[in-house]
Formats: structure tokens, sequence, C-alpha cells
């Protein structure tokens, strides 16, 4: 079986020997909220909320139709448009990469350089720290993260950049960007150019 409406990368849960897969909706443009999870056969797990006996009782509680219903439909575009969002989303992510390490001393690409989600890069920027980075990118309405999304609030250094053997100078510099569907060149210029510019003047201080 495969999920292509993963939406980054084609998945097969068969031949990679996945027993459970989750997936967010919002990450492939769905209604916030809703989001799906594969349980290979044979799998057991406790019940996420008691009550009901919705979701073949391992779930309580009324489904939420219209999301379901959008997380089909941008499960079907994903799929449509799997491999020219992939080529674009890569060609994004390749020419901010190599404009950053050619453009901005002292950096340093995290992770394997093509083993990774298309539009996905993260990037230490040494002697910086991230969060001036990001308070300066958020005024002028670039969002970018110096950690996971959902743990954004959590002080704590990067678990994950910790277990590739970043150092916490590295991880304190560790700027993580996005890019999508409905971004553009143009755009990735303009956080460029900004990102630039901002690291000049937090240097110069």
């Amino acid at each position: 079986m495969q999920f292509k409406l993963v939406g980054n990368i084609k998945i097969n849960v068969k031949q990679m020997g996945i027993d459970m897969l989750s997936l967010s909706g919002h990450k492939i443009y769905a209604p916030k909220g809703v989001g799906a999870l594969y349980v290979r056969e044979g799998i057991e797990f406790e019940k996420f909320l008691n009550g009901g006996h919705q979701e073949k009782n391992k779930r309580a509680g009324t489904e939420n139709v219209a999301g379901i219903v959008g997380l089909g439909k941008a499960s079907e575009l994903a799929k449509q448009n799997l491999e020219e969002h992939m080529k674009k989303l890569r060609n994004l992510r390749d020419y901010y990469n190599n404009e950053i390490m050619q453009r901005i001393p002292n950096t340093k690409i995290n992770g394997a350089v093509n083993a990774r989600l298309p539009g996905n890069s993260n990037i230490s920027f040494l002697g910086i720290k991230a969060s001036d980075l990001l308070l300066e990118l958020d005024n002028l309405g670039i969002c970018a993260s110096s950690g996971s999304a959902c743990s954004s609030k959590n002080s704590k250094p990067s678990h994950v950049l910790q277990a590739i053997g970043l150092d916490e100078n590295q991880i304190k510099g560790a700027l993580r960007v996005t890019f999508g569907d409905f971004n553009t060149k143009e755009e990735v210029d303009y956080l460029i150019n900004n990102l630039e510019n901002t690291i000049n003047v937090i240097l110069k201080k």
C-alpha cells in the first residue's frame, strides 16, 4: 500500500516495514485538526479516548466529517501532484542552501544534504543565536523556527540535533526553514537577503 498522500515523499508501508504511520492534514493543506493513522493488521494499541465505540472502538468521539472529507480531497490532490511538488520544493531548498553557504560565512547544513524532506532546510549560523534571528525575521513577515514546531515553547536543546552530533553552539544557531507549494523563488530571495542583512547587523553589535 502506497501512502503518497503523506504529501512529501513516496511511502510504501509494506516495503518499508512500517507498523504504524500518522499524518497531519494541515501538512498537505487539508483543514487543521484532522489527521489519519495507519495501523498494520495485527498491531494492538491502547485507546486514545475511552467512551464511545467510534473509530473501530479505538477512539471515542464523533468523527470530524468535514475535516475527513477535506483530508480526503487534499490527499487526492497531493497524490496527483507529488512528483511536481517534490521537484519544486527540492529546487527551492537547494537554491536556498547554496546561496546561504556562499553568501554567509560560518554556516553548516545540519543532516544529510539530499536524504531529507524536499522542502526542509536546517542550517546552523555559528556565533548567532537563532532566537535573535527569529525575532528579526518575524518583524519582516518571515516564518521560521529554531526547532520542531510542536515543541516551539520548549527551551531545551533539540534532542534530534543533539543525536546527530551537533554541539551546543551549533544547536543554538540552528534555523529551520520549510518551503511549501505556494512559496516562490522571489520569496526565497527575500528570505536570503534579509537573513544576510540581519546577521551582519547582529555581528556588528
